[in-house]
């Protein structure tokens, strides 16, 4: 049963008019996504369970056998650290990453006093200069000055993030050779035994998980511009049509691992989206050619920017400061689609959906400002846009020494029903609880309390029939008969025959 027919129910059931406004509709939907979301809190044992996957990575530190695996501050800017050597010797140095995994990371540094000081890697990359090279990574707090230099270093990852709509760590296997159990642990409990290792210190195959901390990106609060471009043409392969946009922000990389079925890469950190730009048609330059009269001109905010990681007016004169456009941040743009022209292109009608739900276009840098959608880039079928709320972490011990895959059986917050063939995720005899559980919702905003009740009575009696079914697993009871109690001198002892 999918969210038309639910809705089909659930207008049968209140007996009312056949023929409904949108905007009727669109309320009657959001009291069943209500519905199917509390339904989530109060029987989760009517979802089904899925795994996610988290891959560990090994802390990276400086070789204390080569001299030149240190480093300084940048002179000119307090938030880059950068190590420096003769682009000939690069082959002598642990490589450098440059592909985003390292962004959102952790660094812990050693200054040659002693004293060690933490800082989040915003974002690492390196550049040549000459015959020198330059690895480079900004840091999210600026350094106390601008002269430090044989600065030892260790890049770690202090926790791994659950995918954001996962709401219960069932359990967590390592995957291997013997497929073995991590051990789950209270917060409290690693705290006061002090199984928490901030230093490194103890490392290997880890066997614990606990809780970590919540984590959680600032959504953009500025809609994307759109308009309808003169200069550049509509090339397909995607069909024009009407669409709308939003855009995220994402900071760090997955592992390749968790990848799309497209291989596009997963971020560590994802925003919630931002207001929706105003839809734009794009239409036959001619009436029936097949022509599109142009691509749709997109703007975006430079975040870069707003995060003092651009061009800075320092006493009326513009610096170009080396964390110009390295932020770490990037912006993901996400298109939906209302409908495809049926205009022949080279004789050949495009039919593909248009079912108005958000999907993966393009991801571009923070700072950049203007974006053509031209139709050349197929958006990701695979990945729609995700209500996220934050990230839950969790922390291993001890710290991984290697690259380790963990299988989590989870359970997962439904997504929102958006299309109306859009199935809810739970076992087709509770899609009665679902109904009754919308009803009640839709009888309290037109306030029929006491059909309400009604409703919440026959809810709550099926709710108890489908817990009997779902929410235990029946096992096997063997048969008891009396104990045998035998005395003897020095003891009393009770013997069980099953």
């Amino acid at each position: 049963m999918n969210k038309g027919e639910i809705r089909t129910r659930i207008l049968e059931q209140v007996d009312w008019n056949p023929s409904q406004s949108t905007a009727f509709k669109a309320k009657v939907d959001r009291l069943i996504n209500r519905a199917y979301q509390q339904l989530s809190l109060e029987a989760p044992f009517l979802f089904f369970e899925e795994e996610c996957k988290i891959v560990t990575v090994a802390d990276v530190s400086n070789d204390a056998s080569v001299a030149l695996d240190v480093l300084a501050v940048n002179s000119g800017d307090k938030f880059v650290l950068e190590r420096s050597y003769p682009t000939a010797s690069a082959s002598t140095l642990q490589s450098w990453s440059s592909n985003d995994s390292w962004d959102s990371r952790m660094i812990e540094i050693t200054r040659s006093d002693g004293t060690i000081i933490r800082r989040r890697i915003r974002e690492a990359w390196s550049e040549t200069a000459g015959s020198d090279t330059y690895d480079r990574i900004s840091i999210d707090v600026s350094w106390p000055n601008n002269s430090d230099t044989g600065l030892t270093y260790r890049i770690y990852k202090e926790a791994y993030e659950l995918p954001a709509d996962v709401i219960e760590l069932r359990s967590a296997r390592l995957w291997s050779d013997q497929h073995y159990p991590l051990q789950i642990n209270s917060q409290n409990d690693m705290e006061r035994y002090e199984y928490i290792d901030y230093t490194g210190t103890e490392s290997g195959r880890p066997h614990r998980v606990f809780r970590g901390r919540h984590v959680q990106i600032d959504a953009p609060n500025l809609a994307g511009q759109v308009s309808e471009s003169t200069d550049t043409n509509w090339l397909g392969p995607q069909p024009y049509g009407k669409f709308d946009f939003c855009y995220t922000y994402v900071w760090g990389r997955r592992p390749s691992q968790l990848n799309t079925p497209t291989g596009l890469y997963e971020p560590r950190w994802e925003s919630a989206p931002s207001p929706i730009s105003s839809t734009i048609e794009i239409s036959d330059s001619g009436e029936g050619t097949g022509t599109p009269s142009g691509a749709i001109n997109l703007s975006l905010p430079n975040i870069d920017q707003e995060l003092n990681f651009y061009s800075i007016n320092s006493g009326g004169t513009i610096t170009n400061p080396v964390r110009t456009r390295r932020s770490g941040l990037k912006k993901r743009i996400y298109l939906r689609r209302y409908s495809t022209n049926t205009t022949p292109i080279a004789g050949v009608i495009e039919q593909i959906e248009s079912p108005e739900i958000f999907f993966l276009l393009d991801e571009v840098g923070g700072h950049i400002v203007d974006y053509k959608v031209d139709g050349s880039i197929v958006p990701d079928y695979y990945r729609r846009l995700k209500e996220t709320h934050g990230y839950q972490s969790i922390r291993l011990w001890p710290i991984p020494d290697a690259e380790y895959e963990i299988d989590c059986r989870v359970l997962r917050r439904p997504q929102q029903l958006i299309h109306d063939n859009d199935a809810p995720k739970i076992h087709e005899e509770a899609c009665d609880l679902l109904i009754n559980k919308a009803l009640c919702y839709f009888y309290e905003m037109n306030g029929q309390h006491d059909v309400v009740q009604l409703c919440d009575l026959r809810y709550q009696g099926e709710l108890a029939t489908l817990t009997k079914r779902y929410g235990q697993i029946a096992g096997y009871r063997p048969k008891k008969r009396a104990a045998r109690i035998t005395r003897g001198v020095r003891d009393v002892r009770v013997v069980y025959k099953p």
